[in-house]
């Protein structure tokens, strides 16, 4: 029984609290406004006319200084260092014929009758043989670039390239 009273005496007491922190208070908030002056609704409407007045319209000639295009010889000429055009078919032609890191190697297949490899050259995925002539008979080498053998089960292929055997290894 005595246990029950200091249960109830205990909860009584917290919930007495918290009724009491929950009580609003009765401060004074006074705000000032002697100073503040309402304005006329005619003298705000007359200021946004004066600004927005399109009867005063001025004309300003307008002067040409655009420049034009220069020549691209003008430009590759300024240019002491890095004359080589990005954009055009020589650049382009010189850097997909190398046999470098656009060429990967992924995958070997190997059936009765042929001997296939999975490569990635620039960004074009699929099989090559040892047939595969680059330029010719397959894009997923360089132009010249010929498949001299596939060896599957060391995860080999050799590629004669600008008169030069290339080992890749998987």
């Amino acid at each position: 029984m005595s246990k029950f009273f200091h249960i109830n005496l205990v909860a009584t007491i917290l919930i007495g609290s918290f009724l009491s922190g929950c009580k609003t208070k009765n401060d004074n908030f006074d705000i000032d406004l002697s100073n503040f002056k309402v304005p006329n609704k005619n003298e705000v409407a007359a200021t946004n006319l004066d600004i927005y007045d399109t009867s005063k319209t001025t004309n300003k000639i307008i002067k040409n200084n655009l420049v034009n295009y220069q020549n691209k010889s003008e430009i590759l000429s300024s240019i002491e260092l890095g004359k080589i055009d990005p954009f055009s078919e020589e650049g382009k032609k010189d850097k997909l014929n190398n046999l470098n890191t656009n060429f990967k190697l992924t995958g070997f297949l190997s059936t009765k009758e042929n001997k296939y490899v999975f490569v990635n050259y620039l960004g074009q995925i699929g099989a090559i043989t040892e047939e595969s002539v680059g330029g010719e008979n397959t894009n997923l080498l360089p132009n010249g670039a010929k498949v001299l053998n596939i060896d599957p089960k060391k995860l080999k292929l050799i590629i004669n390239f600008e008169d030069k055997n290339y080992i890749l290894e998987l």
